[in-house]
């Protein structure tokens, strides 16, 4: 764990306060939320297609982390959800 919060402190992703607490970044949140936007995208998208609930919230964090920022876009574009 130690090894990945020095990546993330390196990449300028997180902080740590006095208390030592992490802290997201903006840049930080900013990845947060679009993963976080991919996860939801692609759960409700596999739920859509008869996926249960359980398999449905597994493979979308998988697929989530798989698909870049550019590729996500034109999925949406081409298959957009309510």
């Amino acid at each position: 764990v130690s090894v990945e919060v020095g990546k993330l402190l390196d990449a300028g992703l997180i902080s740590l306060d006095e208390d030592k607490a992490i802290r997201l970044t903006d840049a930080g949140r900013a990845i947060a939320e679009e993963t976080y936007e991919k996860h939801c995208y692609f759960k409700a998208f596999l739920l859509a297609a008869g996926v249960d609930e359980e398999t449905a919230d597994r493979e979308a964090c998988a697929i989530e982390h798989a698909v870049g920022g550019e590729t996500f876009r034109k999925i949406k574009a081409v298959y957009p959800l309510p």
